[in-house]
């Protein structure tokens, strides 16, 4: 889940079961850079970048804040302390549901870690639920 994949569909389901949703990948391709995966990066646009500097937060924090007030836990991954520092400093500012709309907005249902590709037949059962 991140923003040009905002999972709505999956999302409903799980609150409407009880669910905890937890999202993965929450930056998109900027998780998969290291793999050798290119594309399109929410944190390149330049909506997010507006929302940053108005906040003074990183692109970065602005996508996490984003999936916090979703209603998702995130799982943000770093090895970095000073981005692990990051990574917590979320919850000093809250996005306006105006921004929270146009975040979710931005959704493409583009996924870059889909286990559909990776996971069949196992997840085949469950891949509707996902589209």
């Amino acid at each position: 889940m991140h923003p040009f994949n905002t999972a709505e569909k999956l999302n409903r389901f799980c609150r409407e079961s009880g669910v905890q949703m937890m999202a993965y990948s929450n930056l998109g391709v900027s998780s998969y850079v290291e793999l050798g995966q290119t594309g399109d990066s929410c944190l390149d646009l330049q909506l997010i970048k507006d929302i940053a500097t108005k906040y003074k937060k990183t692109p970065a924090q602005i996508v996490l804040r984003w999936g916090v007030q979703r209603g998702t836990t995130i799982i943000p991954k770093t090895s970095k302390k000073e981005r692990l520092a990051e990574n917590i400093d979320l919850f000093n500012f809250s996005l306006t549901s105006d921004e929270v709309k146009s975040i979710d907005n931005l959704n493409q249902d583009k996924k870059f870690n889909d286990p559909g590709n990776y996971a069949e037949p196992a997840f085949k059962q469950f891949y509707p639920i996902w589209e």
